[in-house]
């Protein structure tokens, strides 16, 4: 076993590839009919009760999986070959983070969370049921500024050894993290929601989270 696949936790299995979908439509769907017209022509008719709420998140998060494989592949390429391929797929990494993960994390502790600690509970106020979730997204923003730090580093000259095992741990973490934070979600969060949610509720969320996920440049993410 490879140190890749060593520091790489089980990735959610993505049953269908499905893009380009928005939330608010795939969500929208449901809520406007009860003969879904997604189904394969010649194939059994979709109805609302097999679709679940759930599913816009669902496909956002297999429309981000190619890039988090991504950060365990460039880990690989740490110190193999010239330094100037390495440093772009370091900046893809980055960008990919910055621009899309973290905007996603945000809007999920902004929107998504709250409904999951309200469906959850608790007996003590100062805790919430999604607070290991929210500690997940903290580490993710700060070892992308580590990220950032190391592509500057690599910018300003060759890197050093420990730069490199530096680097490469980096970008390991980062994918174990994330893969392990979206099983999670994927299956204890979201079947809570598609069970207490009615579509129209999981849509006012999804609605809310696409609109906070516009595309912008975020460095960090703190509570």
């Amino acid at each position: 076993m490879n140190k890749r696949h060593a520091i790489h936790v089980s990735l959610v299995v993505a049953v269908l590839a499905v893009f380009g979908v928005t939330i608010s439509a795939a969500v929208g769907a449901q809520a406007e009919t009860k003969s879904s017209s997604l189904a394969t022509p010649g194939a059994t008719p979709i109805t609302i009760s097999d679709v679940r709420v759930t599913e816009p998140l669902r496909i956002e998060h297999r429309a981000l999986i190619p890039e988090i494989e991504a950060l365990a592949t460039n880990a690989d390429a740490v110190g193999v070959g010239p330094q100037a391929p390495m440093l772009a797929k370091v900046h893809e990494s980055y960008t990919f983070l910055t621009t899309r993960l973290i905007p996603h994390a945000v809007a999920e502790d902004k929107f998504l969370y709250p409904e999951v600690d309200r469906l959850i509970g608790g007996k003590d106020a100062g805790t919430r049921s999604t607070d290991t979730m929210r500690r997940d997204h903290t580490e993710v923003g700060t070892l992308t500024k580590q990220l950032g730090a190391l592509a500057q580093q690599m910018e300003a000259g060759t890197l050093t050894t420990v730069q490199k095992q530096d680097l490469r741990q980096t970008l390991y973490s980062l994918n174990g993290i994330v893969s392990l934070h979206f099983a999670k979600e994927e299956e204890v969060y979201l079947p809570l929601l598609d069970r207490e949610l009615t579509a129209a509720q999981a849509q006012e969320i999804f609605e809310a989270m696409e609109t906070a996920t516009a595309p912008t440049t975020v460095a960090t993410h703190e509570h």
